[in-house]
């Protein structure tokens, strides 16, 4: 039987936080000698204010329990220093100023150092921005316990800043941050610098001034001997026409010095770097919370490699047989391997007289449990989406009228205009064009569409921010991550069409995008519950591109790196969404987000990696967006978050991956109605070739009945799937919040039907407090978000309506703000639906509450009315119709304010009890009494509607 192998790149990360230190004085000062042409003002905080400000740092982001002190005696040196202490991961401490630097019309260098030392810090930790000069770069991120250490990092000024903003920061932790010594020299020369992350991983950076030329490629070396001579010993990569990369394989509490090389295109050497030398730290952090396992193909046999979540405990076993094995059944399994020896990685290499056939693979605990499964995996190109199964399918099909016609005819037709047809930024359009071409290679097999794919990724690789003469001007990880994506399944598809040089030329446009993606960082992906898009989108593009490289040219199996981006994604798809699918960043971000990150989700089930599977089955986003898409022309959709009212249907090709499949009839056809031929490359090879679409209107109950998320706070209804005339409803409440994009969304109404968007939501323009549906207070939003509560909900039968009870005092910040709502999708009274709202408001101090719905642009507004005691307002757009009837009208001012439409009450309390209808033709009438109003036949007591039961529908 084999013996286990560590994998080749293994970090041997090791699980558990630093070790204590107290905070003392008496630490000794690092290595280095003061630099004399500092351009920060006040860099070692010696002077201080009588009032206690710190002289030439008057920015200041400090908030709540956050504090910015400078503390006697507390520097490595027993001089002062800055501390920052934070008492709450919620609050911020941060302090900053501006370093002036000239416009010579190039890029300048610079060196940012200074010392840090963590007491007690946990989470993210602390760190220094430098911002607002070309990119923004993050320095010396820590975190525990530690003593003093050096932080250091090149930065390059592009043409035209005006200053590097330096923003000393502690958030989303708790604990103290020590700081002294912070520097900011100009670069003449060749320098690189070497900034330790928490968890052993080094990312450097480089800038070689002194060279006329521009290198085709550069060597990262490292040794432990700082006057040591670049060689092949101390080479560990090669990055070809990059300023950045990381070194993966550093090891815990151990002294490196590193230089760079800068080669011409002969590989002749040009210049290298001084050296920079840093220290990691004792024990490294150990962020992985996914067990992952892969399997891979090589030459008869297989290699298998693990990562498992931090803190396991050994010894692990593995196991190989059929499929099944890789659905966790390991009845006839064969254990082929016991590994006690290496923590939480390891690897395994199996010959073939030891793989014995195997196909499925799965690796358990202590205890026997299953905790992560792989299917063995094939290097041949392509890995990823396309198959020959699909081949033949697509084939076939575009023979013949259809969508899957359409949607090839419209792919032929972008290719063939070229880079017009992709209005996306540069880099990013070139990677689409590529992507594109590459798929109409892999169905026709015309070598031209092969060729204009590796065109489209050269020329990507040229325009790309970061890389081009403009080079390191703003490129974003989310940029750069936007054209990953596409250049890594371009890359994929058409591989086998391309020359050996062609190949080695396009692993050289990934590998410059892979070194940048590599050490990009942002707290919005850093943070670990992983919520946000940057998540989705950063970490998910660098997966897909890990895929389509891997064993590849100067690629190895990644048998590091991937375990961490499927770890990141997969906590994304746990955290982000909700099981019924919804995130609180709204439509849009929720379909550029998974737009990006379902590729490397997809991309990982491909490569035979289980430990994704479950988590994209999980959450129902076919339900959602059958719930929130209308079948209008303009599309027009339920908003929350900041979505925008209309738009193209999120993520759709995808969705057919993951859709339940007694749902995946229903979503055809409402994907036939809403998307058509315009579902792209996705759309193609995903389409369910051989199912027939089923009218949703007769399938399953789950794409029938209401939405109802009690726990997020978001409610979806929708009466029918038919045409223009269906009625779509959305309440929200926001009873979670987390950091990223997110509305003002509680008590948030929007109202869709009879081609017009009766309540809207202002997506990003939230600053114009007329495009609300919703109370607002004072004339504002709540002021809080995720303090809501959901205090009852359900369904009504044989409908797509529902009641819902909502708790939103948290948010609005009052004694009381309750909302109950019934929403009746059936016909009543002439009308094609009714909804049923009682508002109630209270607090301690009067205020003004503003119950508003705002409709879509052109829509006419009528009000004042009074019908059997009610106050009346009419809203109408073509032939369709939305009548609202006020009860108790007493005290209420009526208004129309920039569209929207108004009912005012002023004290310490108010009600708003109010029925709205929506048909078409002649609006509907009805009957007040008191706290009541029936319509047709249908009584509602907007007193008790919790104790209101429709008719089945």
């Amino acid at each position: 039987m084999p013996k286990p192998i560590p994998s080749r790149l293994s970090r041997a990360a090791v699980a558990g936080a630093a070790v204590a230190g107290a905070l003392a004085v008496s630490v000794p000062a690092p290595a280095y000698a003061e630099d004399t042409a500092n351009l920060v003002v006040n860099g070692d905080f010696e002077q201080v204010g009588a009032d206690g400000s710190i002289t030439g740092w008057p920015q200041n982001e400090t908030r709540a329990s956050g504090r910015a002190t400078i503390v006697d005696g507390a520097g490595p040196d027993g001089s002062r220093a800055l501390a920052l202490d934070l008492g709450d991961a919620a609050d911020k401490a941060a302090i900053g100023q501006d370093v002036p630097i000239p416009d010579t019309g190039a890029f300048r260098a610079y060196r940012i150092t200074f010392d840090e030392r963590a007491v007690g810090l946990d989470g993210y930790g602390g760190d220094l921005w430098a911002r607002n000069f070309g990119h923004d770069a993050i320095v010396g991120r820590i975190t525990g316990d530690t003593g003093w250490r050096k932080a250091s990092a090149v930065v390059l000024a592009r043409p035209g800043a005006p200053a590097i903003n330096l923003l000393l920061a502690l958030e989303y932790t708790t604990g103290r941050l020590l700081v002294d010594n912070v520097t900011v020299e100009r670069i003449e020369g060749n320098a690189v610098g070497a900034n330790v992350q928490p968890t052993g991983a080094v990312q450097l950076t480089w800038h070689f001034g002194a060279l006329a030329e521009t290198p085709a490629s550069y060597e990262v070396h490292r040794s432990s001997d700082a006057d040591f001579r670049p060689g092949r010993r101390t080479l560990i990569r090669e990055v070809p026409a990059a300023w950045t990369a990381e070194d993966g394989s550093a090891r815990p509490g151990t002294r490196y010095a590193y230089k760079v090389v800068a080669l011409a295109a002969d590989g002749t050497a040009l210049a290298t770097t001084d050296a920079e030398t840093v220290t990691t730290p004792s024990r490294f952090l150990d962020e992985q919370r996914t067990d992952v396992l892969t399997a891979t193909g090589t030459d008869g046999g297989a290699r298998l490699a693990w990562r498992l979540k931090a803190g396991t405990k050994g010894p692990v076993k593995v196991y190989a047989g059929g499929p099944e094995v890789a659905d966790g059944k390991l009845g006839k399994a064969r254990k082929v391997a016991t590994d006690g020896a290496h923590g939480t990685t390891g690897g395994l290499t199996l010959r073939s007289k030891d793989l014995r056939g195997a196909t499925g693979f799965a690796i358990t605990g202590q205890h026997g449990e299953v905790l992560a499964t792989a299917t063995l995996a094939s290097l041949k190109h392509p890995r990823m989406g396309v198959t020959g199964s699909k081949l033949t399918a697509i084939r076939a099909a575009i023979q013949q009228p259809g969508t899957p016609k359409s949607t090839y005819d419209s792919l032929v037709s972008k290719v063939a205009t070229g880079l017009p047809a992709y209005n996306y930024r540069a880099g990013e359009a070139q990677a689409a064009w590529a992507h594109d071409a590459a798929l109409l290679y892999q169905v026709t097999q015309d070598p031209a569409h092969a060729r204009t794919a590796y065109d489209a990724v050269i020329e990507s690789g040229r325009t790309l921010p970061f890389i081009n003469g403009t080079a390191h001007a703003g490129a974003s990880p989310l940029e750069t991550a936007n054209a990953a994506a596409p250049l890594a399944t371009a890359y994929d598809w058409a591989y086998p069409g391309w020359t050996e040089q062609q190949r080695a030329e396009a692993q050289k446009v990934l590998q410059r995008v892979a070194a940048y993606l590599e050490v990009a960082y942002h707290p919005n992906f850093a943070l670990p519950a992983k919520q946000s898009n940057w998540t989705a989108v950063v970490r998910g593009a660098e997966l897909v591109l890990r895929l389509a490289v891997r064993g590849d040219g100067p690629f190895d199996l990644q048998e590091d790196r991937l375990p961490q981006l499927v770890d990141e994604v997969g906590r994304h798809l746990d955290t982000a969404y909700s099981d019924n699918g919804w995130d609180q960043e709204g439509t849009d971000y929720f379909s550029y987000g998974l737009g990006v990150g379902a590729l490397g989700i997809t991309g990982s089930v491909d490569a035979g990696i289980g430990a994704l599977k479950e988590k994209w089955q999980r959450p129902q986003f076919a339900g959602l967006i059958m719930h929130s898409i209308s079948a209008q022309a303009d599309r027009s959709r339920l908003q929350w978050g900041v979505g925008y009212g209309s738009g193209s249907v999120p993520i759709p090709g995808f969705v057919f991956t993951q859709v339940p499949a007694d749902q995946r009839a229903a979503w055809l056809w409402q994907y036939e109605k809403t998307v058509g031929g315009g579902g792209g490359t996705y759309g193609l090879l995903n389409y369910p070739y051989g199912t027939t679409p089923q009218d949703p209107d007769e399938g399953p109950r789950a794409v029938r009945a209401a939405i109802l998320d009690d726990h997020v706070g978001s409610f979806l209804f929708r009466s029918r799937y038919q045409d223009k005339d269906d009625v779509l409803v959305g309440l929200q409440n926001r009873n979670e919040h987390h950091i990223g994009w997110n509305g003002s969304d509680t008590f948030g109404l929007s109202v869709i039907g009879q081609d017009a968007v009766w309540a809207r939501q202002p997506g990003k323009d939230y600053g114009k407090p007329e495009l609300f549906s919703k109370p607002l207070v004072d004339g504002k939003v709540e002021p809080a978000v995720g303090k809501g509560r959901t205090l009852e909900s359900r369904a009504y039968e044989g409908q797509g309506g529902g009641f819902v009870s909502l708790d939103g005092s948290g948010n609005y910040q009052l004694d009381r703000a309750r909302r109950d709502i019934a929403v009746d999708l059936r016909p009543v009274g002439g009308a094609d639906s009714v909804i049923a709202v009682h508002d109630a408001f209270a607090d301690d101090t009067s205020h003004t509450y503003a119950w508003q719905l705002s409709p879509e642009a052109g829509t006419t507004i009528t009000f004042g009315e009074t019908e059997s005691g009610a106050k009346t307002f009419l809203f109408k757009r073509g032939d369709g119709w939305l009548k609202g009837w006020i009860l108790d009208p007493e005290g209420a001012e009526l208004s129309v304010e920039k569209g929207a439409f108004k009912v005012v009450r002023t004290g310490t309390e108010a009600d708003f009890r109010v029925v709205l209808a929506v048909g078409k033709g002649a609006p509907s009438t009805a009957t007040a009494e008191g706290g009541t109003l029936t319509l047709g036949g249908t009584t509602y007591d907007l007193d008790g509607l919790g104790g209101f039961r429709p008719a089945g529908g």
